[in-house]
């Protein structure tokens, strides 16, 4: 049986990415994404704040480029992983791992950074389970 895991989300970012360096130098970015939700049955609508990391050269790309209130689409997957706090108690985390980052309007220089956009796709394939040990927050 086949198993798939993709995610696309188009969204405005929370705040700009916080974005840092693990212990062995991997870059790594995160920032929060808000997505509306489309009029339900009963008139209703409202966003999700969904919580995105992205890994090596995409965290560069989106540390550097990415602004709060951007309107970015996101091509990724839906990752759970849990940590303790430092009060000993497990906490459980669901957030995308980004493999390509597209921004969806000019940037503060007026026109969108073409090379940037181009260099959003995390071309090698990570196991984030050798990693999530190795996260600085």
């Amino acid at each position: 049986m086949a198993n798939l895991n993709r995610i696309i989300l188009v969204g405005r970012l929370a705040a700009d990415p916080d974005s840092r360096s693990t212990v062995e130098g991997l870059p790594i970015a995160r920032f929060k994404l808000v997505v509306e939700r489309p009029f339900g049955g009963q008139g209703e609508n409202g966003s999700d704040l969904i919580d995105i990391v992205a890994w090596r050269r995409l965290a560069e790309i989106c540390g550097q480029y990415l602004k709060k209130n951007q309107l970015v689409l996101v091509d990724g997957r839906i990752q759970n992983r849990s940590f303790e706090d430092q009060s000993g108690q497990r906490k459980w985390v669901t957030e995308v791992v980004a493999a390509n980052m597209t921004m969806l309007e000019k940037g503060q220089g007026g026109k969108r950074e073409e090379a940037a956009v181009a260099l959003a796709t995390e071309d090698e394939v990570v196991d984030d389970a050798d990693l999530a040990s190795d996260l600085p927050f």
